[in-house]
């Protein structure tokens, strides 16, 4: 069983995205912005991260800058794989530059992706870190 953190401001993909990974068998926690996300971290490091970019009070962008700085001082939050689901233009230079360069990225996808999409994705990684 991995621990897998949803973070979303859209509560119809939080509860869809934890039916879809608590049915593969995980134990799931969300998160509906980048601060919750950060608190959820600090206190159980997650197995895997789905991340949407446009959030309230944190976004995805800030989450991810803030998580890198806070893994200077926790190697544990270093390689934390994540995808990024969003309805945004995810060709964008500066979201590429940002994401790109973080440690444990995987890829992005389109807000519209069939949920066991990306648990197919997430349970790939994950027996790839077995």
């Amino acid at each position: 069983m991995a621990k897998i953190l949803i973070v979303d401001d859209d509560p119809t993909i939080l509860e869809l995205f934890r039916f879809i990974f608590e049915d593969a068998g995980h134990e799931v926690t969300l998160a509906k912005n980048g601060r919750e996300a950060l608190a959820a971290v600090e206190v159980s490091v997650p197995d895997f991260i789905v991340l949407d970019i446009s959030m309230p009070e944190m976004t995805g962008r800030e989450f991810v800058i803030e998580l890198k700085r806070r893994a200077a001082r926790d190697p544990r939050l270093a390689n934390i794989p994540f995808v990024v689901m969003t309805g945004e233009n995810f060709m964008d230079i500066e979201l590429n530059k940002v994401f790109s360069a973080t440690p444990g990225f995987i890829c992005y996808f389109p807000k519209m992706t069939p949920p066991d999409r990306v648990l197919e994705k997430a349970m790939t990684v994950l027996k790839t870190l077995e």
